[in-house]
């Protein structure tokens, strides 16, 4: 965890997440880093373990609202703005704002090249 970030209260972080510098996180956000198996359908999913860890990254400078969920292997881009509700399955640009289930860039902070 990088300097000035936080963590919202009551978050749920699974796993490994590299969270960068100034981070502000929402309260009752979820972070995931790995799935269960379901390819065994002769078997219960909750028998089949778990698919392997991906980290998440998290970049400097990212507002991340409240009740946010961010799925396995998902980069968020520094300076990047998570909209309150939102769930995020793919990665984030910099400078993006996102929001939706799933998360889609709304707008950009700043013209990106």
């Amino acid at each position: 965890m990088g300097d000035n970030s936080g963590i919202g209260i009551r978050a749920t972080i699974s796993g490994t997440v590299y969270i960068g510098n100034d981070v502000m996180m929402g309260p009752n956000c979820t972070i995931y880093t790995r799935n269960h198996k379901t390819d065994d359908i002769s078997r219960p999913m909750r028998g089949q373990g778990f698919q392997e860890e991906k980290p998440v990254y998290i970049g400097d400078d990212v507002w991340i609202g409240e009740n946010v969920t961010i799925l396995p292997g998902v980069k968020i881009g520094s300076h990047s703005i998570i909209g309150a509700g939102a769930v995020v399955t793919k990665d984030v640009p910099e400078w993006a704002v996102v929001a939706g289930n799933p998360a889609v860039v709304k707008k950009y902070r700043k013209t990106v090249e």
